[in-house]
């Protein structure tokens, strides 16, 4: 038998490769196969050519029976969709590593029908749940654990990144891309969250800086935003790392960025900023880890203000499954599936 990896995507394209290394380290004699459609936004191309072979989406991979296929769950989801068919009708299994926080249950969701792997492997609660109340059934989600966050968090040391730089650091996300999948407007865009932090900034005489996100990073949108009164930066995610990004702020700004948690976790002043009367997208996490979720400029100009936002800890045992072990439950669960 044979462990494929569909590896596309910025998130789930980083996360595959982490659990594919876990694998061939903890289980060396399963052969290991890494495909990629190609679209992988964060990735260099020398690690893309030297480590996964180039796949054709409108082609079968070639299952066979007892083989195990492992993806990701991109919107629209139809590449993902097809590796499910083959999946079954060649007697193979299929698992997605679904490693968003609060991740969205509709991405399995097509034309009123579940369209769903034989397993899907969840970080958080809010995921677990999600998945339940779509009607996903239960036996069919694995509480797996943030493969991602796991590794990241092993260069972290909260100590090491508290600084004063009198600069707020905006994580953009294509917040109105998310609202069309999701069939439903907020109320705002990731243009307008970068005006209001402009003016916020003027106020506050700190200076911003915007990481676009990797789906935007060919995009010019934000370009024009200008102050004439402090300093405007647009970056991309290849001008630095994430860690060193976070650490050259004083406080990180996002609307529902993932990356909210780990700047909390570095001990960050973190604020989600969600200017809409809807209910705020993962605001259950971002409450459960002391994060506070604000609604208009001027509840964000108080928090940002706020001098205790040291008070709360990241609790993420309360939100991630087997937090700091999700490598061991990865290469047990694939061991386990193969027989």
């Amino acid at each position: 038998m044979k462990v494929y990896f569909f590896v596309t995507g910025n998130l789930a394209a980083e996360t595959l490769l982490i659990a594919a290394d876990e694998l061939k380290s903890k289980c060396p004699d399963l052969e290991v196969e890494l495909l990629t459609d190609g679209i992988l936004p964060t990735l260099s191309h020398d690690l893309v050519s030297s480590s996964m072979k180039p796949h054709d989406v409108e082609k079968e991979i070639g299952l066979n029976k007892g083989d195990i296929v492992i993806t990701g769950m991109m919107w629209p989801g139809d590449k993902e969709r097809k590796i499910f068919r083959e999946a079954k009708e060649s007697q193979a299994k299929s698992v997605v590593l679904l490693q968003d926080i609060s991740g969205d249950a509709n991405k399995f969701m097509y034309q009123g029908t579940l369209h769903l792997p034989d397993h899907i492997c969840v970080s958080d609660t809010l995921t677990y749940e999600n998945l339940l109340n779509i009607g996903v059934p239960k036996n069919k989600v694995v509480t797996l654990g943030s493969l991602y966050l796991d590794n990241l968090f092993k260069e972290i040391k909260q100590e090491d990144y508290y600084n004063k730089n009198k600069k707020v650091g905006y994580l953009t996300v294509p917040n109105l891309s998310d609202f069309k999948n999701w069939g439903s407007f907020y109320g705002y865009s990731e243009v307008g969250v970068g005006e209001d932090l402009i003016e916020l900034g003027e106020r506050l005489n700190m200076d911003l800086i915007i990481r676009k996100h990797p789906k935007e990073h060919n995009s010019d949108k934000y370009d024009y935003l200008d102050s004439s009164s402090i300093k405007c930066e647009v970056t991309s995610h290849k001008d630095a790392s994430i860690i060193d990004f976070i650490s050259s702020c004083d406080v990180v700004v996002s609307t529902y960025s993932t990356t909210l948690i780990i700047a909390k976790k570095m001990g960050k002043k973190v604020i989600s900023y969600q200017p809409t009367r809807n209910n705020a997208f993962r605001g259950d996490v971002y409450n459960r880890l002391g994060i506070p979720v604000t609604k208009s400029k001027e509840e964000l100009y108080s928090h940002i203000l706020a001098s205790n936002f040291q008070e709360s800890k990241c609790d993420l045992d309360s939100v991630i499954f087997n937090y700091n072990h999700s490598g061991e439950k990865f290469s047990s669960f694939i061991d386990e599936l193969r027989y």
